[in-house]
């Protein structure tokens, strides 16, 4: 007799950070960035319930500390109740560690709510769903040992799932080292990891699939482009092999992009601003986007870049930040042949403008700039300082 298997539907997710600050200089777009994290949390949990997700595995640091504002635990516990069919396994990570005071220990989450609270390799059975989670939580912020390494499932013929959080391929992390070895030999279908938030999606080592979902929304330019979790339809065949369908969805409402803007040659603001909107069209760089631009090359030592003014260009963005790396080089030829003061000034300052430390550069551009204005007659001012 054949018997029937089913594809289970897995939604893995990590690094939430609910409660975590936002950085960005706007104080009120940061709060409006908090708030945005929560609605991207309560749209996943709606796909969760709309697409009959079966397990949906987080992989720590739901929260950015042990504790959890109030609020924060109660929307954690109503979304978990409104979806009674689908169960909630959680693997407290470094932020979010497991501990007598965490809100692990001291909220009361409903019955379809699984948590690790072991630095030992456990796991939760569901035998409705031919199943096993294997996983482990940090009782600490640091895990200097890998819990996996060396174990294997107990019954391999079962959809054997890991929800875990670690780091691989950094032997000496304080945030449980994972090799690729370990990944190998583990004997687990499908490893769900968080600690990353950059990722590259899922990959396949041997018969496991592994990889880090991301966060879900971006905190800063260190975390870029769209975020969101991992959909993962899986089906353990009776030969022992596994089909899969796998995908990332996005969740995040905004995105933090990096760009640089090269303004060789240009004498005015305006041609710079030209080349910015230029770039934010090319790029379809929208209202979803907090942007920062690093704008490089040679200019005419006359030109100075106002970040407020150059926002104008860019006010279908919901951010912009602007790091003024120019040189004011761009008649520098001119420049070191000059026999007056000006010359004098440029070839003393050169040295610090080609091969100095960044804020040596900086430092030096600003002083070339302020003494060629003098020297022109130009009123020096500092919209930063102004009265």
């Amino acid at each position: 007799m054949k018997v029937k298997t089913k594809m289970i539907k897995i939604l893995h997710c990590a690094d939430l950070h609910l409660d975590s600050p936002f950085s960005l200089d706007d104080i009120q777009k940061s709060e409006v960035r908090r708030a945005e994290l929560r609605g991207a949390f309560t749209s996943m949990m709606l796909y969760a319930k709309t697409e009959g997700v079966d397990i949906m595995l987080m992989a720590g640091d739901l929260f950015d500390s042990e504790y959890a504002s109030r609020d924060t635990a109660a929307l954690l516990t109503r979304e978990f109740a409104s979806n009674p069919g689908c169960r909630f396994v959680i693997a407290p990570g470094n932020h979010d560690f497991y501990s007598s005071e965490s809100v692990y220990a001291r909220v009361d989450f409903p019955d379809n709510v699984y948590i690790f609270d072991s630095d030992k390799l456990t796991y939760f059975s569901f035998d409705e769903l031919d199943t096993d989670v294997y996983g482990y939580a940090f009782t600490s912020p640091s895990m200097r040992v890998n819990p996996f390494a060396g174990r294997r499932p107990k019954n391999p013929a079962r959809l054997n799932l890991l929800c875990a959080h670690g780091d691989i391929g950094v032997p000496t992390s304080p945030y449980c080292p994972i090799s690729t070895d370990d990944i190998r030999d583990s004997g687990f279908d499908y490893i769900a990891l968080g600690h990353v938030h950059n990722t590259h999606g899922i990959e396949r080592f041997g018969n496991t699939y592994y990889g880090y979902s991301g966060c879900l929304e971006g905190r800063d330019f260190g975390e870029t482009g769209h975020k969101g979790a991992v959909l993962a339809a899986l089906e353990k065949l009776p030969s022992g092999e596994l089909r899969a369908d796998i995908r990332g969805l996005r969740f995040s409402k905004r995105r933090y992009e990096i760009e640089r803007l090269n303004a060789s040659g240009c004498a005015a603001e305006s041609e710079v601003a030209a080349r910015l909107a230029r770039l934010i069209a090319e790029k379809k760089y929208g209202s979803d986007t907090a942007l920062r631009v690093f704008i490089e090359g040679g200019v005419l030592p006359s030109l100075e870049l106002s970040e407020k003014r150059l926002a104008q260009s860019a006010q279908g963005l919901f951010f912009l930040e602007v790091i003024d790396n120019t040189l004011p080089m761009a008649d520098a030829g001119t420049l070191e042949s000059d026999p007056t003061i000006r010359g004098v000034v440029y070839s003393k300052l050169l040295p610090k403008l080609r091969d100095g430390s960044p804020e040596e550069r900086e430092t030096a551009a600003r002083a070339l700039r302020l003494i060629m204005d003098a020297l022109d007659g130009r009123p020096f001012y500092d919209e930063d300082n102004a009265l």
